[in-house]
């Protein structure tokens, strides 16, 4: 077994480092595992490493499972990038146009080796010697080439539709392996190899390999607070799904300064005048400025977003390039001739996909009957619906009212809401209800995103995000839109808005970081006390220890690391008037989230897949309908919630005998109107300001009208070279027809 030895400052040669780790279970028989690793060589993929195996091809009694570490030869990663049709920077022949953003090709590989100005001196660490992959690409292209091996039938020799394009395409041709492991009569011709391993449960894991010197430099440089993440080195490292996230919370750390400043200054005012956040005359215009600025926010990030996609190659330069990144391996359909190309394509009806998606969203709906129900029990334990709401009922019962658990929350009772510290308990109850119920939606959300059969990741991603969107906004906004719309008590709601962003930024950092970190390290001193009790001769038994490490971690999941930040960007934005500190607060906060989070990303979880995107996807919509919504509940906390529409208009208020400010008998609707009216304005406002912004910098704009004329150019060019050949022919014909005719004669 050969160990692997990282060069600081360079990426390790790839025909003899590991670039993916394959982890079969325990349950994978010794013959499986050799026929697999026997095909994957045939396909050009190298095992470098094989954590688990002797010499002799036998598995080690001390081991659980085995690891195999794979890589492939630069010349089959330069063929597959041209299958996939990867997007680098690219000199031209133009002296006016020095460089383009181009599909490699093979043929014209040297145009893409060492472009100039396309890598700068802090990330040619993160290239290969000839400067032309990434370690993401990498891992990318190899992913690529794996997920693309069919399993297929026995006497079935035939080459897959990539590999007859071209004679430089990896050749993935072989025999089933699987056949006597799966059930008898399953046509295994159409499953993919990897795909099929996982779906019998023979494997578990394929993660990409960290090289740790690249690993650290990222970590040192996020933690560095004097600086901002290395967002470019990130994508160079992880790829672009992580790399977006990153550059978001860069762009989200930067903005939020600003309505941080003017949210501290407003409470500053208001401290000194003496007023309360229910009579504060300044917090309306607040609310307006926060609106405001996330519209300018969200368009300017979606600026960012497409500069930065550009730049890393995701960038859409033709309609059709997005078809070549993720296509899901266990995508399901039907084998028919496709009508663009004339091959071979699996279909699914787009009909029948939207029905399925109906339906998961009515049964998403209905899950979330249980938590709502768990939410009102929490209100009425917490004490926000007690007995004292039937006094301003009167005759009528409170429709959320529970008395048995009302009385929890009263006086003497087990949940008492004015003990110090009973008061906590329905508040950790919940936490820890609505943690299990989490665990359970995202497995109903997992199950109905496959079913709905998408064919794109991106695509099966987006999906799923807004399904788990759906439950975590739920069960943080629920309770503060109770107390805004239902019960307009705009002191509550402050007080659970600071509970709330509170709770929620130690619980996730408790969840997320400090207890897998804990688990991971207790994990690893039982796996090294097991270790040391057993005799292993293996001179790389160090290595091998620290692959089953680094393949034992928990899957790191994007997702996490997005929802707590969408979280308090709704309460920033859709409470701004009942909470004007919240954005000086989350200065703070953001300051040290995204550095937790490339640490945890670096000590907690493995190496995540890369994932070639051109955008942060589906938050990017949730985003946008965030700050849609913030214009109405603004303007409801201003008009009704609060009093502090009262200091503007206060004749159409009268004081009734709760001692409350209330509208006049009548006009209510007017107020109504006059609210609807600010709402509609605003809106109005940011539909200008995003007609006024382009979503796309001109930048980028050039860069694809720069490809678009060469290639324009290079037909012009080919078009003329024809025609002049067709026009000597034609002359050489003309030429030659009086001496045929006097030959004739003679």
């Amino acid at each position: 077994m050969m160990r692997t030895t990282y060069l600081s400052g360079t990426l390790p040669d790839v025909e003899t480092s590991p670039l993916l780790y394959l982890r079969f279970t325990p349950k994978a028989p010794i013959e499986l595992i050799l026929d697999v690793a026997a095909r994957l060589d045939n396909c050009g993929i190298i095992i470098v490493t094989a954590e688990g195996l002797d010499d002799g091809d036998k598995p080690k009694l001390c081991k659980a499972s085995v690891v195999l570490g794979l890589t492939t030869t630069q010349k089959l990663l330069e063929n597959e990038a041209e299958i996939i049709k990867l997007v680098k920077p690219c000199r031209t022949m133009d002296s006016n146009i020095l460089q383009i953003m181009e599909h490699f090709s093979v043929d014209a590989r040297d145009n893409f080796i060492h472009v100039d100005g396309s890598i700068d001196k802090d990330n040619e660490r993160f290239y290969d010697s000839l400067g032309l992959f990434t370690a993401a690409e990498r891992v990318l292209l190899l992913q690529s080439m794996i997920n693309s091996v069919p399993v297929l039938d026995a006497n079935n020799t035939t080459t897959n539709s990539a590999a007859q394009d071209s004679d430089r395409c990896l050749k993935r041709t072989f025999h089933s392996i699987l056949e006597k492991y799966s059930n008898a009569g399953e046509d295994n011709s159409k499953l993919l190899l990897v795909t099929s391993l996982r779906t019998l449960g023979y494997v578990d894991v394929v993660c990409p390999v960290h090289i740790p010197h690249l690993r650290e430099y990222i970590l040192r440089d996020t933690l560095n607070l004097m600086t901002s993440p290395p967002v470019h080195a990130i994508r160079n490292y992880y790829g672009e799904g992580v790399a977006f996230y990153f550059a978001w919370m860069d762009f989200v750390s930067k903005w939020i300064r600003i309505p941080g400043i003017i949210g501290l200054i407003v409470y500053c005012v208001r401290k000194r005048r003496g007023y309360t956040i229910d009579n504060c005359d300044l917090t309306p215009f607040f609310g307006i400025v926060i609106f405001v600025w996330a519209t300018i926010f969200n368009r300017f990030w979606e600026r960012r977003e497409a500069s930065l996609a550009y730049q890393w190659g995701s960038y859409a330069i033709t309609d059709r390039d997005t078809l070549h990144y993720g296509k899901r391996a266990n995508f399901k359909g039907e084998m028919r001739q496709s009508p663009v190309t004339g091959r071979i394509e699996k279909f699914y009806s787009p009909t029948k996909r939207k029905l399925k998606c109906a339906v998961s969203i009515l049964l998403s709906t209905l899950l979330l009957v249980c938590p709502c129900m768990i939410m009102c029990i929490s209100m009425n334990t917490q004490g926000y619906i007690s007995s004292d709401d039937a006094k301003e009922w009167g005759s009528e019962d409170h429709p959320l009212h529970f008395k048995f658990f009302a009385e929890l929350a009263e006086p003497g009772g087990i949940f008492d809401a004015s003990s110090s510290w009973k008061c906590f308990l329905p508040i950790i109850l919940r936490s820890i209800m609505v943690n299990f119920m989490n665990q359970m939606y995202r497995k109903a959300a997992e199950v109905l995103t496959e079913w709905e059969n998408h064919e794109l990741a991106q695509h099966h991603e987006n999906s799923l995000v807004l399904k788990r969107f759906a439950f975590e906004a739920f069960d943080a906004y629920i309770v503060l839109f109770y107390l805004a719309i239902y019960e307009r008590n705009i002191h509550l709601l402050r007080l659970e808005l600071v509970g709330a962003m509170s709770a929620d930024t130690f619980r996730r950092m408790l969840t997320e970081s400090v207890i897998p970190y804990a688990l991971q390290k207790l994990s690893a001193q039982n796996d090294n006390r097991s270790m040391n009790t057993k005799k292993d001769d293996d001179t790389d038994k160090g290595t091998e220890q620290q692959c089953s490490a680094e393949v034992g971690m928990d899957e790191y999941e994007v997702f996490d690391d997005y929802i707590e930040m969408l979280i308090q960007f709704g309460y920033i934005t859709l409470f701004a008037s009942a909470f004007p500190l919240a954005s000086f607060v989350a200065i703070f906060a953001n300051i040290i989230e995204y550095r937790s989070d490339c640490w945890k990303l670096s000590r907690v979880f493995r190496r995540p897949d890369v994932i070639k995107t051109a955008s942060i996807g589906m938050w990017k919509h949730l985003l946008n309908m965030m700050v849609s919504l913030s214009a109405l509940t603004n303007c409801l906390i201003f008009a009704f919630t609060s009093s502090q529409l009262q200091q503007f208009i206060p004749n159409r208020y009268v004081i009734d005998h709760f001692g409350r400010p209330a509208l006049k008998t009548g006009t209510a609707e007017e107020t109504m109107l006059l609210m609807l009216g600010l709402e509609h304005s605003l809106i109005l406002l940011a539909a200008l300001v995003k007609s006024i912004v382009p979503k796309v910098p001109q930048h980028v704009k050039n860069g694809i009208n720069k490809r678009e004329y060469l290639h324009q150019a290079l037909l012009s060019k080919g078009r003329l070279r024809m025609m002049e050949a067709e026009a000597a022919i034609t002359v050489q014909n003309y030429l030659a027809k009086p001496k045929l005719e006097k030959n004739v004669t003679m």
